[in-house]
C-alpha cells in the first residue's frame, strides 16, 4: 500500500492539521482504519493516538482511495465524539473479520449435518414414485363466462340492404311520380 500527500492546511482555530491522501491498495479492497491508521501517521512522522481518519473515499474503477486525515496538536485536543467514531468503526471492523473467520467453520460443521442426512433424504425418495400422467387424458380447457354471454350483433338480412340501395327513397319517387304527371 502506498500513500501520498495531496493537500496539507493548517486550521489554527481547531488546532489541527488537515491532509489529504491518496492511498493505492493494488488489487485489494479499501484497507480499514484499523490497516490505515499506523501507515498514514508514520508517514505523517505523528501517533496514533492524535491522528483521526475522518474519511476514505474509494475511487470507482480504479484500486485508489482518497482518505481525510485530521492531525491534532495534543491529545486533549482531540473531540471525544471523532476518537469514539473511529473506535467505533475499528470495533466494527474487527467483528466482521472474525465472523468471516467462524463462517467457513460453521459451513464446515453444515456441510457435515446435509451429508449425513442426504442418504437417508435419497431412500425417501427411492419409496416414493411421483404419479405419471398419460398425455392423452388431459381436461379440456373450460372457457371463460364471459364467452357465452356475449351475444351476437343484429344484422340485417341481406335482402333488405340490398332493395334499399335499388329502390329510391319514398321522397325521390314522389319527385319522380311528380315529374311524370306533370310531362303527360
Amino acid at each position: 500500500m502506498k500513500a501520498d500527500i495531496v493537500s496539507e492546511k493548517e486550521n489554527p482555530l481547531r488546532k489541527r492539521k488537515e491532509y489529504w491522501l491518496m492511498v493505492e491498495h493494488d488489487g485489494k479492497q479499501t484497507p480499514s482504519r484499523q490497516e490505515l491508521l499506523p501507515q498514514v501517521a508514520k508517514k505523517l512522522g505523528t501517533k496514533e493516538d492524535i491522528t483521526v481518519l475522518d474519511k476514505i473515499f474509494s475511487e470507482r474503477g480504479t484500486a485508489k482511495s482518497r482518505v481525510k486525515v485530521q492531525v491534532y496538536s495534543d491529545r486533549k485536543e482531540v473531540p471525544k465524539e471523532k476518537l469514539d467514531k473511529q473506535a467505533r468503526k475499528v470495533k466494527k471492523f474487527l467483528e466482521k473479520k472474525q465472523a468471516a473467520e467462524a463462517a467457513p467453520e460453521k459451513k464446515e460443521e453444515a456441510e457435515q449435518k446435509t451429508e449425513e442426512a442426504a442418504p437417508a433424504e435419497e431412500h425417501e425418495e427411492e419409496k416414493e414414485e411421483p404419479a405419471t400422467e398419460e398425455p392423452g387424458e388431459e381436461e379440456p380447457a373450460e372457457e371463460p363466462e364471459a364467452a357465452e354471454a356475449e351475444e351476437p350483433e343484429e344484422e340485417k338480412p341481406p335482402e333488405e340492404t340490398e332493395n334499399a340501395e335499388e329502390q329510391p327513397s319514398e321522397e325521390a319517387s314522389s319527385k319522380v311520380s311528380d315529374k311524370k304527371g306533370k310531362e303527360e
